[in-house]
């Protein structure tokens, strides 16, 4: 599908599906006692159930055709399971704030690649609102807090590793989207992606005990419908702009976790985490008017 030249509709779309991707912590705080493996497991398997009744009841099941770039398709869907693994372990090993400054280094591997695979252009006016959204992504996190408490442990350090590689991951995986965008509808970009992850998780969720499973399964359908939403507004959105202002304006997510971490999980705020919102959500601003000004 298209977007229309000069519309705000991309931009809105990947803002919506930021600011519900932040509601991710409210539903993993009510999930007890399942794996990562299993949570992503059972949130895919009815995502990709509500995707095919839509398709099936809007008789869209032939967009589920392998077109072309297959193996950049199975690629995206790789990208997306690595990317859930290593960001949620992150969290584990190193806590929240490491695993969300290091999973949001994706702009910068944007910005860095976008030009080279994707032919989009690279000016010092993109570069503003990356450094804008990066400066107020370091207020939240306050790193240099979280390094001086936490030490360096092995378990520390293998929460650095896997956010590292979660920001690499998503910053590809924004690269592809965008790079599959002729060949894909969202929809069916969303489909194939939940499809390759469901499938990577399956032998984890095999060792979910039953009764486990029903305990959550209120909790597990309703969050794998709102994420699988989220995802495939995400995609149609991310797929009609610039990929450096799409993975810039990724980064309310935080800023909508944090705000879902005040409001329902009534967790304590700090000023510089209130400085660095207005950065994220003032450098989504620029780079989203920057962007129209150029198409």
């Amino acid at each position: 599908m298209s977007v229309k030249e000069g519309s705000y509709k991309p931009y809105s779309e990947v803002v919506i599906s930021s600011i519900i991707y932040g509601s991710m912590g409210v539903f993993l705080n009510k999930i007890q006692n399942m794996s990562i493996e299993s949570i992503i497991f059972s949130i895919s398997f009815f995502g990709l159930g509500m995707i095919f009744i839509y398709l099936l009841f809007r008789r869209g099941l032939d967009q589920l055709r392998f077109r072309k770039n297959r193996r950049y398709l199975i690629l995206l869907g790789l990208l997306n399971a690595i990317t859930g693994i290593c960001y949620f372990s992150s969290i584990k090993y190193s806590g929240m704030s490491v695993a969300v400054l290091l999973l949001y280094t994706a702009p910068v591997y944007v910005n860095l690649l976008a030009p080279a695979i994707l032919g989009e252009k690279n000016s010092r006016k993109s570069l503003f609102p990356l450094l804008l959204a990066v400066t107020g992504l370091l207020l939240i996190a306050r790193p240099g807090e979280v390094l001086m408490n936490v030490g360096t442990g092995s378990n520390f350090q293998k929460g650095l590793i896997f956010g590292l590689l979660a920001g690499l991951s998503f910053g590809t995986n924004i690269i592809m989207v965008r790079y599959l965008r002729h060949d894909y509808t969202g929809i069916t970009l969303t489909f194939w992606v939940t499809f390759i992850s469901l499938l990577i998780m399956l032998p984890s969720a095999l060792f979910t005990p039953l009764p486990l499973f029903i305990e959550n399964l209120n909790i597990l359908m309703v969050f794998g419908f709102i994420i699988t939403f989220a995802s495939v507004v995400y995609v149609r959105g991310i797929s009609g702009i610039n990929a450096q202002t799409g993975s810039t304006l990724a980064l309310l997510e935080p800023v909508s976790g944090i705000f879902f971490d005040i409001t329902i999980l009534k967790n304590t705020i700090y000023i510089s985490t209130l400085l660095g919102c207005c950065l994220i959500i003032t450098a989504a601003y620029i780079a989203s008017r920057r962007d129209r000004s150029n198409e």
